[in-house]
């Protein structure tokens, strides 16, 4: 799991935002409904669902996202309650929630089926939960593989396959059966843009918590260098803009509904 609060985050929430739009729009929380953001980073969601007068919590591993989300908050007057908190281990009573949502989130929870029953075990009847993951396919994917095949060579550790899948009809619904919540899957896309491809490699390493979280262990195996070399090639291949840089993600929305 890594350490979110490294580097920059603040520059891929950014990113984000348009998913954090389209789920909360989907989401269409009420007036006085209360939403969870999971493992909320920066806010985006929260915030979004604090101006439909929402009453909105929201939760992250990293304290220092936690207080960028509070001082976004506070800098828009909006009441929202922020706090450090684990996705495995919601520290809500049973049937809390209105609405959950996770941008990006609680699919990086290193116990995802954990992770899932306590979504459902914090929703009301009749709740609703909105989770985004991303498709393993694609420049970005591609790129990321490179590195987490990297760091794992040079930390003699493996690449953890879970069992459950949060884009995967069939892993969802095995698990969704299991906790009586119905779902569906909603297809989405998001543009990464850069001046070049070198210029999206180097922000994105100096920047993003898994590259810089990563990049020590690489130095020091010595496959830094060639690892880089790997990506930026991968990324100059995918390439949809020739004039500059663009490249497109694809995306699922799980939502649940507990019945």
């Amino acid at each position: 799991m890594p350490d979110w609060g490294l580097g920059r985050y603040e520059l891929t929430a950014r990113e984000l935002e348009p998913v954090a739009q389209r789920v909360i729009a989907m989401a269409g929380p009420l007036r006085g409904e209360r939403v969870l953001d999971i493992a909320c980073g920066t806010g985006n969601a929260a915030l979004l669902a604090a101006r439909f007068r929402a009453s909105v919590t929201g939760i992250d591993q990293a304290p220092r996202l936690i207080e960028v989300a509070r001082e976004r908050a506070a800098a828009e007057l909006l009441d929202i309650d922020f706090a450090v908190g684990d996705a495995q281990h919601l520290e809500f009573p049973d049937e809390s929630f209105d609405v959950a949502v996770s941008i990006f989130g609680v699919i990086f929870a290193p116990d995802p089926e954990q992770a899932f029953a306590e979504i459902v075990r914090v929703l009301r009847p009749g709740g609703r939960a909105f989770v985004t993951a991303w498709l393993p396919e694609g420049t970005i994917a591609s790129m990321v593989g490179v590195f987490s095949r990297a760091w794992a060579e040079a930390a003699g550790a493996s690449l953890p396959e879970p069992q459950l899948k949060w884009f995967d009809e069939a892993s969802v619904r095995e698990i969704a059966t299991l906790h009586g919540v119905t779902f569906c899957f909603h297809e989405g896309e998001l543009q990464f843009v850069a001046a070049s491809p070198e210029e999206y490699l180097r922000v994105n390493q100096e920047n993003h918590p898994m590259s810089v979280g990563i990049r020590p262990v690489l130095e020091a195996a010595g496959t830094m260098d060639s690892v880089l070399a790997q990506a930026l090639e991968i990324l100059r291949s995918g390439n949809e803009d020739p004039e500059s840089f663009r490249v497109t993600s694809r995306y699922r929305i799980l939502e649940l509904r507990r019945h």
